[in-house]
């Protein structure tokens, strides 16, 4: 049975009212499932990033790229560079609709990224935890981040779930308990054909 059928009412009709952007730009994409090049869908993207939520958080990064302060943005928790990413993404926001999207996830990866793909919270391999790099890797690949230094992050995060060595350096392969599901989102996102070509795909 359709999940609409076990309603007592609709609630669409009011997801879709305009004075909520975010809100209706999101029920389009995810509810009514419009394809990314329907006229309806690109004006509700567009209004959801003039205003609201991704607006307000966009608004608040500093030039350069990052939120509350400098660097790999982990710290503060919830107002800082990582924590707005993974809002964004949330969001639905998405670097075709604002360059600054594109500047903060470069910014991000200058910082964060390691030599063997970990994204780390002081950009030392040692600070990498799945939860982490399942996020942001996530994240980076629904905002539609096209960044060939993702290839090396997508790997680690694989290893680092299948336990191969190339990881046993930094910790005990394989996933904390409760972070599999965080592991698994970015790899869901390339499924779903979000990642157009950050692993080199046609």
């Amino acid at each position: 049975m359709p999940w609409r059928d076990r309603l007592r009412g609709e609630p669409v009709d009011w997801l879709l009212e305009p004075d909520s952007p975010a809100v209706r730009y999101l029920a389009l994409r995810d509810l009514l499932d419009l394809p990314g090049d329907d006229p309806e869908l690109q004006a509700a993207r567009r209004a959801a990033h003039a205003e609201g939520p991704i607006a307000a958080i966009l608004d608040a990064m500093h030039p350069e790229g990052y939120w509350a302060k400098p660097g790999p943005g982990y710290l503060p928790k919830y107002r800082s560079t990582v924590w707005s990413l993974i809002m964004l993404a949330q969001l639905g926001a998405s670097v075709t609709a604002d360059e600054r999207i594109a500047r903060a996830c470069a910014y991000f990866l200058d910082q964060a990224l390691a030599p063997g793909g970990q994204l780390a919270s002081n950009s030392a391999p040692s600070a990498t935890v799945d939860c982490l790099q399942g996020n942001m890797c996530w994240a980076l690949v629904t905002l539609g981040y096209d960044d060939a230094r993702l290839a090396p992050a997508y790997e680690w995060l694989a290893r680092s779930v299948t336990g191969d060595d190339a990881c046993r350096s930094v910790r005990a392969p394989g996933p904390v308990a409760g972070q599999s599901r965080i592991v698994t989102w970015p790899i869901a996102a390339i499924v779903a054909g979000r990642a157009g070509r950050v692993l080199g795909e046609p």
